[in-house]
């Protein structure tokens, strides 16, 4: 194991760079945090380093031991400027990012489509619901939070790892209409949530927190969900709201 204790190290400062998405994206790694997370990464193949706080190593030695990759021990002072949780486990993984190409993700089958959701712990907890009730991917839309943010990891509890998730444009989007896709939208103006068929082809729309789906999208869906409620709740959380119709989409509702 090797050990870092100088804030000039230069692998010390990319490490500090993943917290700018630019960077991650142009070096395609990311820095992931906390010991249940690390290990699902580890399962899928993604890390190529841990990095470990060198006054909690005794912690993480079984799994240091299990991971069979570079470990870097790293001042205190240091791994505290990496990590963006108040109480970290003393833990990262440097991992490949886990973003897909669109061209990449299969023609038909049941996808969420992110349209500019904002909070990066209601898009992770999509993601996580998006696997859960066996959708084929994750579209990213513009306005989007980056899927690759911190909280959104740790939210998506690694199941951003396991399905894909890329960023599309509006083309591409279509694109699965023109295949025979149902673009299916979450809109308080709906009338409900019967969706009819196997929906085995179908694109399910979640739209920004505050002002919902943007209108040219709204225009070209073919069905409106609207979630009944008790009628002094007008709306529910978007991650909430998008699990539930993505339970009855999969078929949980009958």
């Amino acid at each position: 194991m090797k050990t870092i204790d100088s804030k000039d190290n230069r692998r010390f400062k990319s490490w500090k760079k993943l917290k700018d998405k630019k960077y991650r994206k142009a070096s395609g790694t990311l820095l992931v945090e906390g010991v249940v997370v690390i290990e699902e990464v580890l399962a899928e193949g993604y890390v190529k380093e841990l990095i470990v706080d060198k006054e909690k190593v005794d912690q993480h030695r079984s799994l240091i031991e299990k991971a069979e990759v570079e470990v870097t021990l790293l001042d205190h002072r240091l791994f505290n400027e990496l990590v963006s949780t108040e109480t970290d486990q003393g833990i990262l993984a440097l991992c490949r990012s886990f973003l897909a190409d669109a061209a990449s993700l299969p023609e038909c089958g049941r996808f969420l489509y992110a349209d500019g959701v904002q909070d990066p712990g209601n898009f992770g907890g999509m993601i996580r619901s998006a696997e859960a009730f066996h959708f084929d991917g994750v579209l990213v839309g513009p306005g989007t939070v980056d899927p690759t943010n911190d909280k959104c990891i740790r939210a998506s509890m690694a199941s951003a790892f396991r399905l894909p998730v890329a960023y599309v444009t509006d083309e591409e989007l279509f694109a699965y209409k023109k295949r025979g896709a149902l673009f299916a939208a979450l809109d308080i103006r709906g009338e409900g949530m019967a969706v009819e068929g196997e929906n085995k082809n179908i694109v399910l729309i979640v739209g920004n927190e505050a002002r919902g789906i943007r209108e040219e999208l709204l225009e070209k869906v073919n069905l409106r969900l609207r979630i009944p409620m008790k009628e002094t709740i007008d709306s529910l959380n978007a991650n909430v709201a998008a699990s539930i119709a993505m339970f009855v989409i999969e078929g949980g509702g009958q």
